[in-house]
């Protein structure tokens, strides 16, 4: 377990993205639930959430020949937890994103269930797989935690407090990202040169900003400078 917690050192990173974006979005959400829009505005900022959160994940997972250096060397066997802790990360975002619906409508007793259960999912892959499969299920555990409380957060809230969510581009850049992953873990196994593993996992973070940049945050928004990109 000391590998798995030196490991997670990295995966933090994500923590930290997470846990700034809770202290932000909750008076926001409240300042806004009066508003004809905000269900609209609502959705939006789940998808940018989920837009920087898989930017984060690339960043290091695409760095982390570098960002290994952070933790002993006897530990490096156990980054390769460090994708799912940070996916499981990602979920507990969106699940916190999805959690003011209950609160919104004064249902907070959902909460409750949603929280329970994921916890005992968590609880129950730890006990059937960490004997055999140690700290790998410990970070598996925690995704499938995660998930389910998600999951469940978003089919009943759909019900009591219906959000148009963009599910279509939120899968695009899900997808986009797993097949930047899959890339990046390819030439961790096969490229025996650092440096150009780290261009090419460069080039995959590149290629998924510009995505971003074209569909998303087009460079003409941008003030000042925004006047230079238009056409």
């Amino acid at each position: 377990m000391g590998i798995y917690g030196a490991a997670s050192k990295i995966a933090m990173i994500m923590a930290m993205i997470t846990q700034a974006f809770r202290y932000a979005y909750e008076p926001f959400v409240f300042g806004k639930a009066k508003d004809k829009d905000s269900r609209q505005v609502y959705a939006s900022a789940m998808k940018y959430f989920i837009i920087f959160t898989l930017l984060a994940f690339l960043v290091v997972v695409g760095y982390i020949d570098v960002l290994r250096h952070i933790i002993g060397r006897d530990y490096w066997p156990g980054l390769r937890v460090v994708p799912i802790v940070m996916a499981a990360e990602i979920l507990m975002g969106v699940y916190f994103n999805l959690s003011f619906w209950y609160k919104l409508t004064d249902r907070t007793i959902w909460g409750a269930w949603f929280s329970g259960i994921g916890c005992a999912v968590l609880i129950a892959v730890n006990v059937i797989f960490v004997p055999q499969y140690g700290y790998m299920a410990c970070a598996w555990a925690g995704f499938a935690g995660y998930g389910t409380a998600m999951l469940l957060s978003y089919v009943v809230g759909q019900r009591y407090y219906p959000i148009n969510y963009p599910l279509k581009s939120i899968g695009v850049y899900v997808a986009i990202a797993l097949l930047f992953f899959v890339v990046m873990q390819l030439s961790e196994a096969y490229v025996p040169q650092m440096w150009l593993r780290l261009l090419v996992n460069t080039g995959c973070i590149v290629l998924f900003v510009a995505h971003t940049v074209h569909y998303d945050f087009p460079l003409s928004n941008l003030p000042v400078v925004g006047k230079y990109f238009k056409r």
